[in-house]
């Protein structure tokens, strides 16, 4: 595993997921906080993931329309 000192934003990118999901260990924690509240580019990838899981969970719970399952059944093509 790489560490902060090494390159902290490939770290930052290894503890992203786990962060997000709250896997840390304290230590962990505090080391991708830091960075986040220190690197933009990090933050903007962090904000990124936090606002594409809302968005996957948003779309789990909302029911399709009818209509589009409809054009999208239409687009189906045979297996053979």
């Amino acid at each position: 595993m790489t560490s902060f000192a090494d390159d902290p934003c490939a770290k930052c990118e290894e503890l992203l997921q786990p962060f997000l999901d709250r896997e840390l260990n304290d230590a962990e924690r505090v080391e991708a906080e830091a960075h986040l509240s220190l690197c933009s580019y990090c933050r903007k990838r962090y904000r990124f993931e936090e606002h594409l899981r809302r968005f996957v969970r948003q779309a789990v719970v909302e029911e399709m329309a009818p209509e589009l399952k409809a054009r999208l059944a239409a687009l189906r093509t045979p297996l053979f």
